[in-house]
């Protein structure tokens, strides 16, 4: 019986090494190619929630000016109702918590000093950018929790105007113990012209930024004239801080600025919030609620 040859399949050939490293190497442009893409999303879904927080606090401050005829008075009054002294406890953020569903954190806040002291380390989500690297729901003990929005005191030029009042903005700063009811209709520049609250990250320290606490806390001017910190430029306005919370001044104190790329949310005095960029020449005129100044178009 004849005997049937036998096919051998011949064998299978693999990668060369060189074919390896071509694939990994294409690999790696595809990943380099994705990663910004992937970076740019991010940072743009990350810029949409900040900016839906500034609406949420303005939707607050319209709220709180419905119900009381009147805005948050710019600084705390913890040390005695109507006393209102700089840089102490309390301030407009606290008396924003009720219209911006904290009422459980507002309440025993103002319940002194136990209260307070208790409940002035609670994170409130609402007032912190997510694009801040450091997460900042981490309190140290002892320490306040922070925010990464200010409100605006305007745009005077003398440490005076801004420390002692009154200033100009819709955060007024007023005499101690003599607050300014600011009302929208005293917005003479324009609700929709006028800036109300920014963003300023907390500092490298974290020492100053605690939203329970007034003045340098939770309120700046776009013209700032003083600060607490050595290495600080004056007048503190409106620009990048490229090295973050590494910067002078304790981390760009003494200014407005962001996180986010080329520059920073804004809420208007309407409740609209902006993204202006760091070369607008807005900000500094549109600090004030009733000077008066003419907008460039930026």
């Amino acid at each position: 019986m004849p005997r049937h040859s036998v096919t051998v399949p011949p064998a299978r050939k693999g990668f060369t090494l060189i074919e390896l490293l071509v694939v990994i190497a294409i690999i790696a442009i595809l990943i380099g190619l994705l990663l910004p893409a992937v970076q740019k999303v991010r940072e743009a879904a990350a810029r949409a929630k900040c900016s839906n927080n500034l609406k949420q606090i303005g939707v607050g401050i319209h709220a709180h000016e419905s119900t009381y005829g009147y805005l948050p008075p710019s600084r705390g009054d913890l040390f005695g109702p109507g006393t209102y002294a700089a840089t102490t406890y309390g301030g407009w953020l606290c008396k924003l918590l009720p219209f911006i569903e904290q009422d459980n954190v507002y309440r025993p806040l103002y319940q002194w000093s136990a209260g307070y002291f208790a409940n002035h380390n609670k994170v409130i989500n609402t007032f912190l950018c997510p694009s801040e690297p450091r997460g900042l729901t981490n309190i140290a003990a002892g320490n306040g929790a922070v925010t990464c929005y200010v409100g605006v005191t305007g745009n005077d030029t003398t440490f005076a105007a801004q420390y002692n009042g009154p200033s100009n903005g819709i955060f007024e700063v007023s005499d101690n113990g003599n607050p300014r009811k600011v009302t929208f209709t005293g917005i003479t520049d324009g609700t929709s012209n006028t800036l109300m609250v920014g963003e300023r990250p907390p500092t490298g320290d974290l020492y100053w930024g605690w939203w329970a606490v007034s003045d340098y806390d939770c309120l700046l001017s776009v013209n700032q004239q003083y600060a607490y910190d050595s290495g600080c430029t004056f007048p503190g306005r409106f620009r990048a801080e490229p090295l973050g919370n590494s910067a002078p001044c304790n981390g760009g104190a003494n200014h407005f600025w962001s996180f986010h790329q080329g520059g920073g949310n804004w809420l208007m005095g309407d409740g609209s919030v902006r993204f202006l960029a760091y070369s607008s020449q807005t900000v500094l005129p549109a600090g004030s609620r009733n000077v008066g100044e003419i907008l460039p178009n930026d």
